[in-house]
């Protein structure tokens, strides 16, 4: 499997990541769901990165005007605002996560015991 050197861990100093969408909040409209879905099909083409943070431009761009974005080395969460049509939403509408450290799930997915069987 050839990587880039952009994935590639010896290049760059940081372990590979693998992103993925986590949508936390249910869409508050076709608009937001049609946004969400965009930037889910981009994260599953850009999985493999060694910075997370070089997907934000990417979110901010799909994601448009109405939304905060902030992101670390390990994760860009999305934070929807106020509109002029729409309330501010006070909890995260969603986050790309390095599936390899964290185990987050959507808002109607089922629910992951975490208790052993």
């Amino acid at each position: 499997m050839n990587r880039s050197p952009q994935s590639d861990p010896s290049t760059t100093g940081f372990p590979a990541q693998e992103a993925y969408l986590v949508i936390e909040q249910k869409p508050r409209d076709k608009a937001e769901r049609s946004r969400l879905t965009k930037l889910r099909q981009y994260v599953q083409h850009h999985t493999h990165q060694t910075d997370l943070r070089d997907l934000a431009p990417a979110v901010r761009e799909l994601m448009g005007p109405g939304y905060q974005i902030g992101c670390g080395s390990s994760h860009i969460w999305i934070l929807p605002l106020a509109g002029s049509d729409m309330p501010a939403v006070p909890q995260r509408l969603a986050i790309v996560a390095d599936r390899l450290t964290t185990t987050l799930q959507d808002w109607n997915g089922p629910r992951v015991s975490t208790r052993p069987q």
